[in-house]
């Protein structure tokens, strides 16, 4: 009798393992991200070719981006290569803009002086264009020149006189209508690596984010005279911060030589930024730091306070989530990614409660590059697979890979004409679906036309 109980228990023992002693009588479905292709999103464009890092659009459509050289080495031109700093994006193809010469310096932009590589001090070339900004108070692009290039061994070369500038270009006749220089002292050659730019035509004034000077610099664009305004914990970098893409770990790479390569956390440190619509509030972050912060405008005009008497102007908003960039639209809503979540998210000052959400999640999604607030209804950013880019080291595997997939995309999404505040009325989100999953496939990504 005890041999046959044996026998039927060790029998019936995989099926109890099997079901967790519970016989359900149907399947039932665990817990799981519901996430999938938000329908929202519209490709706008794909980049089969240089890596962008910023995009821009003029009201009547013309759309620009650039592709600087400080951040991946397969944009620096060598005189030869025809690589392009800036360029109109038109049908499938990129035009550099405004014209070749200025994208294509004889030469190329590096110096090799006695076995020292610099990058060269051309003042009226392209060497590294970071971010560009359309003024349609002047009809004029705004061209931020880092002037710095990096070789593909990771070392980024120091500027040189007259390399770091800001170009303006006419719209009415594709032609340079002005640049405007740095000092050393603002804009220092072997540190500094300008990186965003947000304008007031009211105020005539441009307020530039220096990454790696951590520093915000004050543009009078009538006297072209520049100095820093503002510098404190909320613009250095993290040093201990790990950001996360798609489940791998984010480390910068650096080289002092061919052989020495230097993995560290990433060093930029204030990147993303954008003005309030009537002009009284800068935001800004760190790239990877997850709170928004502002800062009072007229407190960075006022060339008389200190950099702690600027600081106790500073308001913290919370938690916004890593991103490259960040927009403001007519609402007061900053709009930014959240990388870590594959996420769009914004933060609405004008909210009782719940400021700072998500709207749209994607796996598509990871680093948000360049929002803009476009008049059509638009928001438009980047997604450039900066994840696997050489100069980003996920942890294991060799070092100095190039992991990107191309094509690198360029997205829209409407903007809602709701208030985008909470309510204890509405329906709660946790586990609602955007789509069905019968239609969230690769395959059905479409590019529009405009």
């Amino acid at each position: 009798m005890k041999r046959s109980l044996r026998i039927l228990f060790l029998s019936i023992l995989p099926i109890l393992q099997v079901s967790g002693y519970q016989n359900c009588g149907k399947c039932c479905k665990l817990p799981e991200d519901p996430m999938c292709h938000d329908p929202r999103l519209e490709v706008v464009y794909l980049y089969q070719d240089q890596w962008p890092n910023a995009f821009t659009m003029t009201p009547c459509g013309r759309k620009f981006s650039c592709y600087p050289a400080g951040i991946d080495s397969k944009n620096v031109n060598d005189g030869c290569n025809g690589k392009f700093q800036v360029a109109e994006l038109k049908d499938c193809i990129e035009v550099p803009f405004p014209n070749y010469c200025i994208n294509n310096p004889e030469g190329g932009v590096i110096s090799n002086c006695n076995g020292t590589l610099t990058t060269r001090g051309l003042k009226h070339h392209f060497i590294s264009v970071q971010t560009l900004v359309y003024d349609k108070k002047t009809n004029r692009m705004m061209c931020l020149d880092a002037g710095r290039a990096r070789t593909c061994n990771q070392v980024l070369l120091p500027a040189s006189r007259g390399g770091i500038k800001l170009v303006v270009v006419d719209m009415c006749n594709d032609c340079v209508a002005r640049i405007y220089y740095f000092p050393e002292d603002v804009a220092d050659l072997q540190r500094s690596y300008l990186i965003s730019l947000a304008l007031d035509p009211c105020k005539n004034v441009a307020y530039i984010a220096d990454a790696l000077g951590y520093s915000i610099i004050v543009l009078d664009l009538c006297t072209g005279k520049s100095y820093v305004a503002f510098q404190d914990e909320t613009t250095r970098n993290y040093p201990f911060r790990l950001p996360v893409s798609w489940g791998q770990p984010e480390y910068s790479i650096g080289s002092t030589g061919v052989c020495s390569p230097i993995i560290s956390s990433i060093t930029l440190g204030i990147t993303p930024m954008c003005l309030s619509p009537c002009g009284d509030k800068l935001y800004y972050a760190g790239l990877t730091s997850r709170r928004l912060y502002s800062v009072c405008t007229a407190a960075l005009l006022n060339r008389t306070l200190t950099f702690a008497d600027v600081a106790q102007t500073v308001r913290n908003h919370g938690g916004r989530g890593m991103s490259e960039g960040m927009t403001c639209d007519e609402q007061g809503v900053v709009w930014s990614g959240s990388m870590e979540n594959n996420a769009i998210s914004f933060h609405n000052p004008n909210c009782p409660f719940a400021m700072n959400c998500i709207y749209i999640r994607d796996p598509r999604l990871s680093w948000v590059y360049s929002p803009i607030a476009h008049e059509d209804g638009y928001i438009y950013f980047l997604c450039p697979d900066l994840q696997g880019i050489s100069l980003v080291y996920p942890g294991t595997g060799p070092i100095g890979v190039d992991r990107r997939q191309k094509p690198y995309v360029l997205y829209r999404f409407k903007r809602p004409c709701g208030s985008l505040c909470a309510s204890f009325c509405d329906p709660a989100t946790l586990g609602l679906e955007v789509c069905p999953p019968d239609s969230c496939s690769c395959n059905d990504i479409g590019v529009k036309s405009h």
